[in-house]
């Protein structure tokens, strides 16, 4: 005798995400409850967020229709009148990050921050910070918004932890324009590389376990990033360019792409993608800092393509290359 057991398999599947949407919804409003003053405030904006879904256009009338509103004036007030402080919001994320997501206590390299950063594309130049720049998911100069973000990564998944609006030079002494814009006068303007180093001391400073940071080419460059990723104990791979300097440990220094002629290179997985393991030649190059090292990864398809990371670890954690290929690999899932 057989029993199939599909009906009660996908019962079982539908009640546990419905008990998982109650479980965030619940979560979401008590933190809204926090931010807003008033409860009608904060029901609206759960609505918003419950809105937001691919298909819905951002507007009041889009967000309304979607939230089961008959008319987007709640919708409206919530974004033009009500006064809340955002940033209140945002010292929320790193807590949900880490309720939602653990880590695996006997993981390799732990939890860890990647900091990256995404584009909203704009047709105007009124919306805040908006400026052609370059776009992350489209590869081109956009006129658009950037945002840079950093994400709290376990062997869970990841979710974004803190983030800010990256203001474009132009905007910086524009006075008329960041008033009509409403952008506080005070307010200055930093590069992406010191957007990223005050996400990491408010997630240190709310006390997110992170043990490892990662970053591109764009944070990567910066010496004031890395050197308060080591002042703080965290471990990094930062990616950076083919003619970055490197000291070895004879003294000579040489470009990153020199180095790899010396390479010696093992094919290994960084973690597993949606097509399995993401296989690719490896190289670890020793540097004049025992605890700084340049790992050089070689596509198996396009040998002459190659990556460089420089990479850092605190004494009592073994730099080794399976250690920094591994949190490389972490980082993937966040930039896709």
């Amino acid at each position: 005798m057989t029993t199939n057991n599909d009906d009660t398999a996908v019962q079982a599947s539908i009640e546990d995400v419905s008990g998982c949407a109650d479980r965030v919804d619940a979560q979401v409003r008590a933190v809204l409850g926090r931010v807003m003053a008033q409860r009608r405030s904060a029901e609206a904006a759960l609505d918003y967020v419950r809105g937001l879904a691919p298909g819905v256009k951002a507007n009041c009338w889009w967000l309304a229709e979607a939230a089961g509103h008959e008319n987007p004036y709640r919708m409206q007030a919530l974004l033009g009148s009500c006064r809340w402080d955002w940033k209140e919001l945002r010292a929320e994320l790193p807590e949900l990050a880490r309720a939602w997501l653990p880590c695996d206590p006997g993981d390799l390299i732990g939890p860890g921050i990647a900091i990256d950063e995404t584009a909203q594309l704009k047709d105007g130049d009124a919306t805040a910070c908006v400026a052609p720049q370059h776009a992350g998911c489209t590869g081109h100069v956009e006129n658009c918004i950037t945002t840079v973000f950093s994400a709290w990564v376990t062997t869970s998944g990841q979710a974004w932890a803190d983030f800010d609006v990256f203001m474009p030079g132009r905007w910086e002494k524009d006075w008329r324009r960041r008033r009509a814009a409403g952008i506080p006068g005070k307010l200055e303007r930093k590069t992406k590389p010191q957007l990223a180093i005050a996400q990491l001391e408010r997630l240190l400073d709310a006390g997110l376990p992170a043990r490892w940071a990662a970053y591109d080419e764009v944070y990567g460059r910066s010496g004031a990033l890395r050197r308060f990723c080591e002042s703080g104990g965290l471990a990094y791979v930062a990616v950076v360019p083919r003619d970055f300097r490197v000291i070895l440990p004879s003294g000579a220094v040489v470009r990153a792409d020199q180095a790899a002629g010396n390479a010696v290179f093992e094919r290994r997985s960084c973690g597993n993608g949606s097509k399995g393991p993401r296989f690719a030649d490896w190289a670890l190059h020793a540097t004049a800092s025992p605890r700084h090292v340049l790992l050089i990864r070689r596509l198996i398809s396009r040998p002459d393509d190659l990556a460089f990371y420089l990479c850092w670890a605190p004494q009592g954690t073994p730099a080794t290359m399976t250690f920094f290929i591994t949190i490389a690999g972490r980082r993937w899932p966040v930039v896709m």
